[in-house]
């Protein structure tokens, strides 16, 4: 569940330019989610398979399918096509976002996670129910 939250979370972020504050609040369903970022509210609601899940990003919708594993899931944020392949490690993951690469690799805490998305990098930290998760996006170290 959390390495899918680091997922969720990079291909949000990344949907938008340069995400300097990500926020952390509870969804309807009582997830502690990211429910901001920069000032964009991140929507929850019901994809057609009844998955509770992030619909928008302020005013760009993220639509759900299914990719070349028949897995169901996210395929585009607003215009942005998520591509799915393996990383590294095996797993097969959302591998890009639009003409952005996704890149995996460790966090400080030795996590396998999403670290950059295009040439900006995604920053971890706690959240204030001290779990450490994404918080930011852009170049920054």
């Amino acid at each position: 569940m959390k390495f899918m939250l680091y997922v969720l979370t990079g291909i949000l972020i990344s949907s938008q330019a340069l995400a300097q504050n990500i926020k952390y609040g509870y969804n309807a369903q009582g997830d502690y989610v990211p429910t901001e970022i920069d000032g964009q509210r991140v929507e929850y609601g019901y994809n057609a398979h009844g998955d509770y899940v992030p619909t928008s990003i302020g005013n760009k919708k993220v639509e759900y399918g299914y990719n070349a594993q028949g897995d169901y899931v996210a395929t585009s944020v607003g215009d942005d096509r998520i591509g799915y392949g393996y990383n590294s490690q095996g797993d097969y993951v959302p591998t890009s976002v639009g003409d952005d690469r996704i890149g995996y690799g460790y966090n400080a805490k030795g996590d396998y996670v999403p670290t950059s998305v295009g040439n900006n990098r995604i920053g971890y930290g706690y959240n204030s129910k001290g779990d450490y998760v994404p918080t930011s996006i852009g170049n920054h170290h």
